[in-house]
């Protein structure tokens, strides 16, 4: 796999490539090993969107993981369509641009 486009819930594709997911994201963050289909996830099924507070281009998304409380946190530049990393975290952070209806 060199690269999967992930279409979020407002519509916008984004892309996961093979070198940000092995070259970027396991390299600085080792505990992701294996985490590759959670991230995946929290783009197509997020419990929430959020604004970055560092980047306005930026979108993180929060979704399950492996365990509560820890959720998939997956960090997005909407306007170029890449993810560019990811992380496990305890918190949501940011403004809510887009949040999963409850049931």
């Amino acid at each position: 796999m060199s690269a999967i486009d992930l279409s979020d819930p407002l519509g916008r594709t984004i892309c996961l490539h093979d070198h940000t997911w092995f070259g970027h994201i396991v390299k600085r963050h080792p505990d992701m090993r294996g985490m590759r289909a959670w991230a995946e996830e929290a783009i197509l099924n997020p419990l929430r969107i959020c604004h970055s507070t560092s980047d306005p281009n930026c979108r993180v998304y929060f979704g399950d993981g492996p365990g509560q409380p820890i959720m998939m946190a997956v960090v997005a530049d909407v306007v170029s369509g890449i993810v560019l990393t990811a992380y496990r975290s305890s918190r949501l952070k940011g403004a809510i641009e887009w949040s999963r209806p409850t049931p």
